[in-house]
C-alpha cells in the first residue's frame, strides 16, 4: 500500500469530532454506502446517507416547501473544496524571476484563507497526487470540508512540491462527489480550481463537462488561471472552464480570474472568498410558480438574473438556494445586511 505521508491525529471532545492534522492514505475505502469503517480501518466513508453532516449542519431536508410571507436571509455557510493544480509547471516563475507559480500560490492561500476559517468549511484535493506522471486522484487524498481546516491546508501546501502531470478531470470528480455528500438546509458549496494549464490526462472537453454536471448539481466552480506567460490556448481553456463552472467573472475581458503575478493571485483569491462568503443565502421557502418570489436587498429590488450576469439567481432551487451576482454581489461584500424575499404560493 502506498501512502502520502502528511501525519493523521483526530480529536474527540464536546460532541464533535475535527481533523487537526491529515494523513491521506491511498488506500480504497469500502464500497458501502452506510458510511461504514474503511476496510484498512481509514476514515469512514462518505456513504449517500451520512445523515447529519460534519460541523453541525443541518441533514438535506429534500425538495424545500413553499410557503407564503415575507423572510429574512443571512447568507448560507459556505462549504468549499479547492482544487489546487501541483503538476510540473507550477514550478516556472512569474515574469520578473521574483518568485515562482507554486510559491506565490503558497502565499495568497496564506494570505486569505485565515480570514474565513471560522465562518467557511474549507476541504482541498491536490492533482497530481504525489509529483508523479498519473492520471488517477484517488478520493481517499480529499480533505472533507471544516470550519477550522485553514491551517491544516497550510502546513499541507508547505510540504508539497510541484511535478507530474494535470488530471484536472479526475480531481473536479473527487471534490464535486465530496460535496454531493454534504448538500444540506444551512449551506452552499462551491469549488475553487486553481490551475496553471490545459489538462494532460483528457481533452479540455472533459473537464468543462465535468465543471457543467457539477453546476447542474448545485456546485458552482471559480476559477483561477495563473499565468506566468500568455499562451492563446490557455486563455481559451481558463475560459471554457470558467463558462462551465457557472461564475465567471462579470468585469474584465477574461471570464476566469487571472494571476499573471503574486499579488494578482491573492487578489484573485481573495475577490473569491469574499463572493462565497457573502453572496450565497438560502430561504425555508421556495416558490412553487416561477416569478412567486421578489427579492429586495437594503431596501432596494435585485432583480432576477438567470445569465448570472447581475441580480440574482437560483443555485440550488429544491434546496433554497440563491445567490448575487454583479453589482448586487458587490454591494453584500461592501455593505453586508440581511437579504429579503417576499414568497407567493399558488398552492
Amino acid at each position: 500500500m502506498r501512502v502520502l505521508w502528511l501525519g493523521v491525529v483526530v480529536a474527540i471532545g464536546c460532541g464533535r469530532t475535527e481533523v487537526v492534522s491529515w494523513t491521506p492514505t491511498l488506500a480504497r475505502p469500502d464500497g458501502g454506502t452506510d458510511a461504514g469503517v474503511a476496510v484498512d480501518g481509514g476514515r469512514p466513508d462518505a456513504g449517500v446517507d451520512g445523515g447529519v453532516p460534519p460541523d453541525g449542519g443541518q441533514p438535506d431536508a429534500g425538495i424545500k416547501p413553499c410557503i407564503d410571507g415575507r423572510f429574512t436571509l443571512n447568507p448560507a455557510e459556505p462549504v468549499v473544496m479547492l482544487v489546487i493544480d501541483r503538476s510540473g509547471s507550477m514550478i516556472d516563475f512569474f515574469p520578473g524571476g521574483a518568485t515562482s507559480k507554486w510559491n506565490a500560490l503558497r502565499d495568497a492561500l496564506n494570505r486569505t484563507l485565515p480570514a474565513v476559517d471560522d465562518v467557511m468549511q474549507l476541504g482541498v484535493v491536490f492533482f497530481p497526487i504525489d509529483g508523479a506522471d498519473v492520471c488517477e486522484v484517488p478520493a481517499i487524498t480529499a480533505l472533507q470540508p471544516g470550519r477550522g481546516h485553514a491551517s491544516i491546508i497550510l502546513n499541507s501546501i508547505s510540504n508539497i512540491e510541484p511535478g507530474g502531470s494535470t488530471p484536472t478531470s479526475a480531481a473536479l470528480r473527487v471534490a464535486f462527489d465530496v460535496l454531493q455528500t454534504r448538500r444540506t438546509g444551512n449551506t452552499a458549496r462551491g469549488m475553487v480550481l486553481a490551475t496553471d494549464g490545459e489538462p494532460t490526462c483528457s481533452s479540455l472537453a472533459e473537464p468543462v463537462e465535468d465543471l457543467r454536471r457539477a453546476l447542474d448539481g448545485g456546485v458552482p466552480t471559480w476559477v483561477v488561471g495563473i499565468e506566468s506567460v500568455s499562451r492563446p490556448e490557455l486563455t481559451f481553456a481558463l475560459d471554457a472552464m470558467a463558462r462551465a463552472g457557472g461564475r465567471p467573472r462579470v468585469d474584465a475581458g477574461t471570464t476566469y480570474f487571472p494571476a499573471t503575478s503574486a499579488d494578482g493571485l491573492v487578489q484573485a483569491f481573495a475577490a473569491i472568498r469574499d463572493q462565497v462568503a457573502a453572496c450565497s443565502f438560502l430561504t425555508d421557502s421556495v416558490p412553487d410558480l416561477d416569478g412567486g418570489i421578489s427579492v429586495t436587498y437594503g431596501g432596494a429590488v435585485v432583480p432576477h438574473d438567470p445569465s448570472g450576469t447581475s441580480g440574482w439567481l437560483w443555485t440550488d432551487r429544491n434546496n433554497g438556494e440563491l445567490v448575487l451576482r454583479g453589482d448586487a454581489c458587490a454591494r453584500a461584500i461592501s455593505m453586508p445586511r440581511p437579504l429579503e424575499v417576499v414568497v407567493t404560493c399558488t398552492h
